[in-house]
């Protein structure tokens, strides 16, 4: 088992990492059986807790469901917006972002889109003749 990736089998059923047997939906058995929840098994094992852990074949009916029921999604959409991210607001601090999402941030200024708009961004940054700390400090 390497740590943070799902095994999967020639059938395209998902490895529980307690036991090694092979399931569509192994956080359901992992539930049922080890008495582990999903944010626990998720951390023990090194897999992203923002994403599920199913088969490929669940995966592919799940998001047929989702697009036969586009419109009804885009309505409830609508109804979250009281809890969407507010101007002035702390947000999460650094302490409270897990392991999984530094990596995954990490990972994203790799890629080529984000390196190109980073050099953009320090481009136009350097146009402006201010030092870093007067940049910063002015508000």
């Amino acid at each position: 088992m390497a740590y943070g990736i799902i095994e999967y089998n020639e059938e395209g059923l998902v490895k529980c990492e307690l036991c090694g047997q092979f399931f569509k939906r192994p956080l359901t058995h992992v539930r049922q059986k080890h008495f582990l929840e999903e944010r626990e098994y998720k951390q023990q094992f090194g897999f992203d807790l923002k994403k599920g852990i199913c088969s490929k074949e669940s995966s592919r009916l799940s998001r047929e469901k989702i697009f036969d029921n586009y419109d009804k999604m885009k309505r409830n959409l609508s109804k979250g917006e009281k809890y969407r991210f507010e101007k002035g607001s702390k947000g999460r601090t650094k302490d409270q972002v897990s392991a999984q999402t530094k990596k995954r941030l990490k990972d994203r200024l790799k890629e080529p889109y984000m390196v190109k708009a980073m050099k953009e961004a320090g481009r136009k940054v350097g146009k402006s003749r201010l030092g870093n700390k007067k940049r910063w400090s002015q508000k």
